[in-house]
This record gives structure tokens, C-alpha cells and sequence, in this order.
């Protein structure tokens, strides 16, 4: 019965030294020895796969860890626009209205970038920053532009509300088309301090000196800051007191903001991966209390619904022959290319041009499996993901082998001897040993192979279920089945042992 080796070694040893040894250690241990002493012999076994490209339509978008926002492009995966849309609810505690002679002095809508502090300050004097996690060229400009959002954005599903709602990454939202920001944009890490004029507040009547504040993240990172149209929120805001009554009747009365991102005169721009936990929207406005002009902040974050879309441009890319709909499922693709962020993966048969029947029949015992893909050299090799992912696609569920085997499952980037980027090696002992035992196997499904998101791997014991969530826009080319490149095929390795 072919199956894996440690497994199989137990009983054989056990069978073959039964009354002296008794711990499942020791049987483990003498297991080893029969293999290393020449009872059993080591060989290998190299099968090639039919490997095909495959769009992804879509992913789900929201309760996501990051969102993405700006304009990407490259010659491998061709064009990607990140725009985020999202909900706004009162801070706590709830803000019920503007007070006494209101006027708005400003709205700011901020998100903090992630950002590490570097050893050196600038030449001011001022922090320096690295803004983590933004792909691409970020001196290049795109095209920012923030509306209000017309679409209801339910948190429950109208069809069951006992369940939440599913947004996806190709949904479309109406919106007011009168745009409350419109601009050039690109990231700056210098975006530490904000300063925000308060007319109303006059600190020297004889000067006219109006008061001015000065606006700082917690811990002074360096964040996104974007004025949008005070006019609008005059118009709106104030004219409505009874839309602050409750959380309820505010995010009916407004029903969010679309922050969109779109190419500007060059789409090689840069997208940047966000932490939306302290996003928010702030009004800076002055009121009357007890007669004295004071200044006041109302502060509306970034909660409820969520979600990102992302828009995607294949054309004259290096992808564009293979996706959507020209996959070659008989014979396999020449290249394999994967991405995340609602981009192309690649789908396996695993023993398609294999005689499955005869390899259960060869009684082996398997030491380890791999699956390798070699990465295309001649592919852009600039954001190459740290980990690739394998599953079980038919059914979205996880392999044996990720919640056996979680420390050696691997699927990373590997290295050559030079520091090159050289290959990625997926192990799946668990799952070819079931799939090849001659006893009750398990039969061989359709894999997935995609760019690895943390969201992948199982959260808790008995957690089988694979997520459609991605918040990469990395992404790899590398060798299938059908490439010119013999030598860099993709493959099953098998390392076996027989009884001599």
C-alpha cells in the first residue's frame, strides 16, 4: 500500500521488532535505521502536469486587512486601478450636531500611511520616513478624485439578515458626480503635519491674527491628507441637523465616499497597501458657545461597509494571449502567470498524463513530494511575491498537507547560488500519498495555484475552508508544463522508498 513513509515505517518496524520496542518514538527511530541500513531503497520519481492559466473574475473586497489604492502597470499583467469605498459613522462619543452659528472651516479626509522612522531627520530637522508597502514608481502622478456615494452599502444581506453581505472587487457604486476633490496625486512620506486656518477665532484684534491649527497623526506618521469641498459640506451638513440623531439616519442621510483612482499620463504609477483602522473624515468648524467663537472637530471614520475595487486593463500586456478565455486546458500553458488582487492564477491536473493505477501499484513509500515551478527570467522579477499557494480548487478547500505540515509546507521564493530569483517548491507529501495509496484512495481533484495571501492558511482547528481574499498586487511568471525550456517544466517530484 503506497502511502507516506513515516507512517508506513512505524508499522513495518513495529511488525518486524514486535516485544522490543514499544514507544511510537523508538519505533520512529528504527524506522530511520531500517531506511538508512538498506532494507528499504531510495529513489526518485519526476512526473510533468498539464498547468493552464486562469482569470479571477473577482474576490471578495471587504473586512479586508488592507486596501489598495492607486494606478499600476507593468508588461507582464498590463494595468490595475485600486479605488476604495467606504462607509462613515460618528466617533465616539456620537456627534448629534454643529452647535450655534456654525461655519466650517475645513474637511480633511486622512489616512495614515504605514511608515517606518529612519535613523536620519531631514535637513529641517523634521522626521524622515519610508513609506512600507507602495508598489511601483511613487514619483509618478495618477488621478485622485473622492465622491459621495449614492448606493446604499448594506452591512446585511436583504436576501438572509442574519448573514453579513459579500461586496466584491467589480462591483460599480452610483455616485454624486460633482466631485468633492479632483487632482494629481501621488505618495509623499513627508506628509507629517496638517495646518488648518480658523478665520473665526481671532487671536489679535489689532493684527486680524486668526488662530491656526496644527494637525499631527498619534505617533507623527506621515499620512494622506485630502481637502475636500467645504461648500458641499456647508450646503449639506448644516443645513440637516436631524441626520446626527443616530448612526442609523446619519449613514442614510450620507451614504460614503468613493476614493477613485485612475491613470493620469503615465499608468506606471504606484498603488500603496493601507490599514484603514484610523482613516477617517474631520470637519474642522468654529461655533458659538456662551457667545465666544470656539473651535470644534467632528470626527466621522471609516466603518460599516468597506471594500475595494479594482479595475483591470489587459491589453498588449504579456498576459493578455492567455486570459481570460485562451488557456490551453488540453496541453498546458508555456507560462503560468499569477498575481493577486483579482488578477490570473493557474489550474492543475495533477495526474492528468499519468497512468494513475500503475503508480498505486508500484507500492511505494513516500518520502516527500513536491510540486516546483521555475520563475521566467525574462518576466519582470521586481515584485515578485514571497510565497505562492496551492488548494484544493473544486472544492475551495485546503490541502491535507496545510494543516498537517504547516512548518514544511514552503511554496517560498528560492534563491539561486547566485541570489537570483530561481524557483518556488510546494510540498504535498500528505496529498499524493492519499491520492496514490492502492487501498481506498483519494481521488486526484483540480488544484489552484495563486499568489499567497495571509488569509490563506486555517485561523483555527477544523478551519478547511480556503477565502477568496487578496490584497496583493504582486505577481510572478513562471514556466508551465508546455515551455520551450525543458529543463524548467514544471513538476512532481516524488522521493520514494521501496522494500529491497
Amino acid at each position: 500500500m503506497t502511502t507516506k513513509v513515516v507512517k508506513i515505517i512505524k508499522q513495518v518496524s513495529f511488525v518486524l521488532l514486535i516485544g522490543i520496542i514499544s514507544c511510537e518514538s523508538d519505533i520512529e527511530g528504527v524506522g530511520v535505521n531500517i531506511v538508512d541500513n538498506g532494507v528499504f531503497e531510495i529513489n526518485s520519481y519526476s512526473s510533468e502536469f498539464i498547468s493552464y492559466n486562469n482569470n479571477i473574475d473577482n474576490v471578495k473586497s471587504n473586512q479586508l486587512g488592507q486596501y489598495l489604492l492607486g494606478v499600476y502597470k507593468n508588461d507582464d499583467f498590463g494595468q490595475i486601478e485600486a479605488s476604495i469605498v467606504s462607509q462613515l459613522t460618528q466617533n465616539t462619543p456620537l456627534f448629534t450636531g454643529f452647535g450655534d452659528s456654525p461655519s466650517i472651516d475645513a474637511v480633511i479626509l486622512s489616512i495614515p500611511y504605514q511608515a517606518t522612522r529612519q535613523a536620519e531627520d531631514n535637513d529641517n530637522g523634521s522626521p524622515k520616513f519610508e513609506i512600507d508597502s507602495i508598489f511601483g514608481n511613487k514619483d509618478v502622478t495618477y488621478n485622485l478624485s473622492v465622491y459621495e456615494v449614492e448606493t446604499y452599502l448594506n452591512t446585511l444581506d436583504p436576501s438572509d439578515p442574519s448573514e453579513e453581505l459579500d461586496y466584491y472587487s467589480d462591483q460599480t457604486y452610483a455616485f454624486n458626480s460633482n466631485a468633492l476633490y479632483a487632482e494629481l496625486f501621488n505618495p509623499n512620506e513627508q506628509d507629517t503635519v496638517l495646518y488648518i486656518d480658523r478665520p473665526g477665532v481671532i487671536l489679535d484684534l489689532e493684527t486680524m491674527e486668526h488662530d491656526v491649527d496644527t494637525i499631527k497623526i498619534t505617533g507623527v506618521l506621515p499620512f494622506i491628507q485630502i481637502p475636500l469641498d467645504k461648500d458641499f459640506f456647508t450646503n449639506e451638513f448644516l443645513t440637516n441637523p436631524s441626520a446626527f440623531e443616530s448612526t442609523t439616519t446619519f449613514v442614510d442621510f450620507f451614504r460614503g465616499l468613493l476614493i477613485q483612482a485612475t491613470p493620469a499620463s503615465d499608468p506606471e504609477a504606484s498603488i500603496t497597501s493601507l490599514d484603514l483602522a484610523s482613516a477617517n473624515m474631520s470637519i474642522y468648524y468654529t461655533n458659538d458657545v456662551d457667545g465666544v467663537k470656539t473651535k470644534q472637530t467632528a470626527v466621522f471614520n471609516f466603518s460599516g461597509v468597506t471594500s475595494n475595487i479594482y479595475k483591470r486593463d489587459y491589453t498588449s500586456s504579456n498576459v493578455e494571449p492567455f486570459i481570460p478565455s485562451s488557456p490551453n486546458t488540453t496541453a498546458g500553458d508555456e507560462k503560468l502567470y499569477l498575481q493577486g488582487a483579482a488578477g490570473s492564477m493557474a489550474l492543475i491536473d495533477l495526474f492528468g498524463g499519468d497512468d494513475i493505477e500503475e503508480l498505486r501499484n508500484n507500492n511505494w513509500l513516500i518520502n516527500q513530494a513536491n510540486l516546483i515551478f521555475y520563475i521566467d527570467q525574462s518576466s519582470d522579477v521586481s515584485l515578485l511575491p514571497e510565497r505562492l499557494f496551492l488548494y484544493n480548487y473544486e472544492e475551495g478547500i485546503q490541502l491535507t498537507d496545510v494543516l498537517t505540515e504547516t512548518a514544511t509546507y514552503d511554496g517560498l521564493l528560492e534563491n539561486d547560488e547566485d541570489g537570483n530569483p530561481w524557483r518556488y517548491k510546494i510540498n504535498i507529501t500528505d496529498y499524493v500519498s492519499n491520492v496514490l495509496k492502492s487501498d481506498d484512495p483519494l481521488e486526484p481533484t483540480k488544484l489552484g495555484l495563486k499568489v499567497f495571501n495571509i488569509s490563506d492558511f486555517p485561523t483555527a482547528f477544523g478551519d478547511v475552508d480556503v477565502r477568496d481574499l487578496s490584497w496583493t498586487i504582486k505577481g510572478v511568471v513562471v514556466h508551465g508544463n508546455n515551455t520551450t525550456d525543458i529543463d524548467k517544466r514544471s513538476k512532481l517530484e516524488i522521493i520514494y522508498s521501496e522494500i529491497n
